[in-house]
């Protein structure tokens, strides 16, 4: 744990200690005009300077880096610490700007990721305890390129093409959202796993809002689009179409978002029906067990309870979301997460962000009760009796400066391998803004 925790902070201090002697030059009763290091949303961005001259020209850049070091505290599992990070490269451009027509736009999102994680400690559980750490590396890889094409028609109108990073989707909710950078950790809280959208996502995405309410259609590959055969062979094994709308809901004057999705595919999997017959049959008979076409459903709310004075934006309030599917291919069958969560829990922090959430995801009982068949052959394996996993989670980020944040974070799981005790993982997270 020290030496892991022990690079968190060199490598925070270090970024202080070369930057931060500018703000204490500065004088004090001087009015804040953007330039200062503590006022500035990244540590390189300051009215008049290269980052602004390029916004100017239609060319927005976001780079971060995210350091954790996490590990096991109690529950099986090893309880050495890990250190490792994320680096973010953001770039859009908007390409009016530069010649092009009106509307359009390009965005690329790189991502690279060093060190160890805590995700797979070996204590039994299922989905992971660091979903910025998780992707893009669960997919094969320690660096991932998104890249995506967008065109506006208006302002209610949008269409978009290409590889698209869904955990920047889901980063961008209210109350719950970070992807794993800024607020909840496990991925049960951060991206709630659906089974039916992979990490990354080729197609196409369809965005529309009225006074109403906000619709959105996604047409895409269902398959992860870490695979390069994806992009030189898409929708080669069916296409997974969503539909959801979102609709903005005032309670006692406190903004909410209320939200449905319904979500079909035409891939076949693998039928778990069919989980006992893989004792006696040849591998060569896998194409007899595949299931074709699965769905899935799932209902969310977002709702302030408290908003930041002179800020209708900010504040904290509850989240919750529910979900089912068939079952089948789909080895999730349901999930149901609640919450607290947002910032400014003290009006003294108007901009620290906090959290407490549950969550429980339901395995498929077709799933279950195959493996429960094979687990009672001979030899006897215990790994094979699963049940389904869920867990809370708390945390606190500290906003230092607008581009320096630091995360306390901690974890308690019940695994989904049967006989295994109780999980608690903690962590230290701090997040540089460049």
């Amino acid at each position: 744990m020290g030496r892991s925790l022990k690079r968190v902070i060199a490598v925070t201090m270090v970024t202080c200690i070369v930057f931060l002697p500018e703000v204490f030059a500065q004088n004090v009763d001087q009015a804040d005009n953007g330039t200062s290091l503590c006022s500035r949303p990244a540590l390189f961005d300051c009215p008049g300077g290269a980052r602004q001259t390029l916004r100017d020209r239609g060319v927005n850049i976001d780079a971060r880096l995210t350091q954790f070091s996490q590990g096991v505290l109690d529950g099986d599992g090893s309880k050495s610490w890990q250190y490792g990070g994320k680096g973010d490269l953001i770039v859009n451009l908007d390409m009016s700007k530069l010649g092009l027509w009106r509307g359009f736009s390009v965005n690329v999102h790189q991502e690279w990721i060093y060190g160890e994680d805590a995700n797979n400690p070996g204590n039994g559980e299922l989905f992971p305890f660091n979903t910025a750490l998780a992707y893009p590396r669960l997919g094969g890889s320690d660096s991932e390129t998104a890249l995506t094409l967008r065109q506006q028609f208006g302002d209610s109108t949008s269409l978009s093409f290409g590889k698209f990073n869904m955990l920047s989707f889901a980063a961008k909710k209210p109350l719950a959202g970070g992807g794993g950078l800024d607020t909840f950790m496990n991925i049960g809280l951060a991206a709630p796993i659906s089974g039916v959208t992979p990490p990354y996502l080729f197609g196409f995405i369809g965005a529309h809002k009225t006074e109403h309410a906000a619709f959105t259609l996604m047409v895409y590959d269902p398959r992860n689009s870490q695979d390069q055969e994806v992009i030189k062979n898409p929708f080669s094994e069916g296409t997974t179409t969503s539909i959801s709308a979102t609709f903005p809901v005032k309670v006692a004057d406190n903004k909410g978002f209320y939200s449905v999705r319904g979500v079909y595919s035409s891939k076949s999997g693998f039928d778990l029906n069919l989980i006992p017959a893989l004792l006696d049959l040849p591998p060569e008979s896998e194409s007899l067990l595949a299931k074709k076409g699965y769905w899935y459903l799932s209902a969310a709310a977002q709702q302030y309870l408290y908003h930041t004075p002179g800020n209708p934006d900010a504040g904290w309030g509850l989240f919750l979301e529910a979900a089912a599917s068939d079952g089948n291919p789909n080895p999730l069958k349901w999930h149901f997460l609640v919450g607290l969560g947002g910032q400014g829990l003290h009006p003294d922090r108007p901009q620290d962000r906090w959290g407490v959430g549950y969550f429980k995801y339901g395995l498929s009982k077709k799933l279950v009760d195959g493996l429960a068949i094979i687990g009672n052959t001979i030899p006897f394996d215990p790994t094979f009796f699963i049940r389904d996993e869920q867990g809370v989670e708390i945390f606190y980020n500290l906003h230092v400066t607008p581009w320096l944040r630091i995360t306390a974070d901690l974890q308690r799981v019940k695994p989904h391998e049967q006989g295994r005790p109780d999980v608690t993982v903690g962590a230290v997270r701090a997040q540089i803004r460049f």
